[in-house]
């Protein structure tokens, strides 16, 4: 029997934001490789990683896709961790080229604009070839780097890597400009196929979910705890992300999503909340952009609902349980008769009051209630103190209620000491209470009551 629903909560809001993108049919399979013109166009998931490598997932989490121009920013950290920063920014700029991804797009210096279009991904791929010119040798370490951040063993999509080598001569092309250029030093031919290797490792949106996650904590993998980048390389990918990795929507996925991330002609987004989560979208029909139609609208409605553009000024912090501890701690008294007193001081051990403070966004109020659900069978009552609590965002405060309500007749309670309003809005001509008001109060004596009742109630009902 689950006691707390903070991941079936978290679930249920990924569902409705799942459901309400997979209206319509807009946009169109990636047909110019032809073994992605076969794939379902109605192929549709979505993964969260938190800080902690918890995942969710849903719908076609599990679906295997390949991972196409996601690839690109780790193929340029990769880069950057060989080569230097220095030497890198010598053959492959930094600037937003305002282009499509496949332009054959240089800078005055003859340089690609960015890592992110084409040419400077391929050319990425060829500074890897530099320091280890065999193309297999390379891949090999390149698909361990990949499975590092994703924290599971990638493999190759065959059946992709060929149709890619077969259809590519546009990118063909881009590679034997850069060699004229004299900016590719390696062979073209090896290069491309190394491009092409790269983008058909085949991942699902956990492994994409997960790799953001790699890059929201600063290159520590969050499910292995193991470092897979340096922190430096981290935030010069990120930056590059940000401004870049949408091509020429950029511009409208930084105002209206606001978080670094890339996207693949495969289907899939990568997108990435410094020091709290990492998001994993598939959905392969794709916009005159190259993104993904449904996991744009997706990524857009968890900006906004969880607040989670990276210029949202509140306060967040991944410890929001102030402390916890039992009743037999508070120094309050209740009014009681003797022998409910006696009763119920062997029982103050089985109400637990969590401090919570802060700035209570999706991600520590997920946190939060993850930890109630864990420790379920050490309490019948738990006491959620926001006094210290400035304020709770509308999905965070519809998870606080849900999960309060979700107990009532499970044989455990919730009880919410709201003092100021921040879970449940007091209006004073309101007619009917606020949804949830029942188990929210503006004390601790009021909280303590109420979880003393509902233990009562309970030794009534077990006779």
């Amino acid at each position: 029997m689950t006691l707390f629903a903070g991941p079936s909560l978290v679930e249920s809001y990924l569902e409705q934001i799942h459901n309400s993108c997979l209206v319509g049919g807009e946009g169109a399979l990636a047909d110019y490789i032809p073994e992605l013109a076969g794939v379902d166009p109605t192929g549709f998931g979505l993964s969260l990683a938190l800080h902690d490598g918890y995942v969710y997932s849903i719908a076609d989490a599990d679906i295997g896709f390949t991972i196409q121009s996601v690839s690109k920013p780790l193929t340029y950290a990769l880069a950057l961790t060989h080569k230097g920063f220095d030497a890198v920014d010598e053959r492959i700029g930094v600037e937003p080229s305002g282009e499509a991804f496949n332009e054959i797009s240089v800078d005055s210096k003859r340089r690609p604009r960015n890592p992110m279009i084409n040419a400077g991904a391929i050319l990425s791929a060829s500074l890897l070839l530099e320091v280890e010119p065999d193309v297999d040798t390379a891949f090999g370490e390149l698909v361990d780097f990949y499975s590092a951040c994703a924290g599971r063993k990638l493999v190759l999509d065959e059946d992709v890597y060929r149709s890619e080598m077969k259809s590519g001569a546009r990118n063909r092309a881009i590679a034997y400009m850069l060699q004229s250029f004299g900016v590719l030093h390696a062979e073209p031919e090896h290069a491309i196929d190394l491009y092409f290797r790269q983008c058909s490792v085949v991942v699902t949106t956990d492994d994409l979910a997960v790799i953001g996650g790699t890059l929201a904590n600063g290159g520590v993998n969050p499910r292995t705890g193991r470092r897979a980048v340096s922190q430096s390389v981290v935030q010069r990918v990120l930056s590059v992300m940000t401004t870049c990795g949408m091509y020429d929507g950029a511009g409208d996925w930084v105002t209206t999503v606001g978080l670094p991330a890339k996207s693949g002609v495969g289907g899939g987004i990568m997108a990435v909340l410094p020091g709290q989560l990492g998001i994993g979208v598939y959905s392969p029909l794709l916009d005159e952009h190259g993104n993904s139609v449904r996991g744009v609208k997706a990524c857009k409605r968890l900006s906004s609902d969880l607040g989670l553009h990276m210029f949202n000024v509140a306060r967040e912090s991944r410890v929001t349980v102030r402390g916890f501890y039992s009743a037999h701690e508070l120094h309050i008294t209740t009014d009681r008769s003797d022998s409910e007193r006696r009763y119920l001081h062997g029982k103050h051990d089985r109400i637990r009051i969590y401090e919570l403070q802060g700035d209570l966004t999706f991600s520590g109020t997920e946190s939060v209630l993850r930890r109630l659900r864990s420790s379920a069978t050490e309490f019948e009552v738990a006491i959620l103190d926001l006094s210290r609590v400035d304020h709770v965002d509308e999905v965070s405060r519809s998870m606080f209620v849900g999960a309060s309500q979700n107990l009532r007749g499970l044989q455990r309670s919730a009880v919410i000491v709201d003092p100021d309003g921040v879970v449940i809005k007091r209006h004073s001509h309101a007619s009917e209470p606020a949804r949830g008001a029942q188990f929210v109060v503006t004390t601790m004596h009021e909280a303590l009551t109420r979880a003393e009742d509902f233990l009562l109630k309970l030794a009534v009902e077990e006779g």
